[in-house]
């Protein structure tokens, strides 16, 4: 009996062993990682600089989700401002190189203004929520280059801390992917 259960013992630990190397060997070619940096350079003093990394993961061949973060800062003459966000997104690709994008995003920031006549300076906090919905172009292969344009259906210029609705999607992304379909 003890031979029995030391050989079902190890037929089940083989098998386990087995699981997660095909397991494993398969995870990295459903891994995508890339981001944007942005540097800005203006009259006024302005100085803006920006970085928005972001790593998603393929669901099936055409659906992948992910999650973005980002911060950014500004300053000009008399202010500055830093910018946080971060939320997931979910690409569709009904054909290899174009894809529809919903992608949330929750913004936090914080706005400093300096008076030159009093030593007292303005500073606020904010937070907006946007749900972008939007599409665009990529090349295919591992390094991927995309393109697109997106709106926020929750923008309301009367209180947004963004000036438009709308928001171009450029960026590069580099992915473990075998395969595109």
């Amino acid at each position: 009996m003890k031979k029995i259960i030391f050989l079902l013992a190890i037929c089940f630990t083989s098998t386990v062993f087995s699981q997660q190397e095909e397991l494993a060997d398969d995870m990295p070619s459903k891994w995508r990682f890339g981001g944007g940096l942005g540097l800005g350079f203006g009259s006024n003093g302005y100085f803006g600089f920006a970085i928005s990394p972001f790593v998603g993961y393929e669901i099936i061949p055409q659906l992948e989700g992910g999650l973005t973060v980002g911060y950014q800062y500004s300053k000009w003459s008399d202010s500055n401002q830093n910018l946080f966000n971060a939320g997931p997104y979910v690409n569709y690709y009904p054909i290899p190189s174009l894809f529809a994008r919903v992608h949330y995003e929750y913004y936090n920031g914080t706005n400093e203004i300096e008076y030159d006549y009093s030593a007292d300076n303005f500073k606020y906090n904010f937070n907006e929520s946007a749900l972008w919905l939007g599409g665009g172009y990529r090349t295919t292969g591992k390094v991927q280059l995309y393109a697109g344009l997106m709106y926020n259906v929750l923008y309301d210029s009367s209180s947004s801390l963004f000036s438009t609705g709308l928001r171009p999607i450029l960026g590069v992304s580099v992915g473990f992917l075998n395969k595109i379909f």
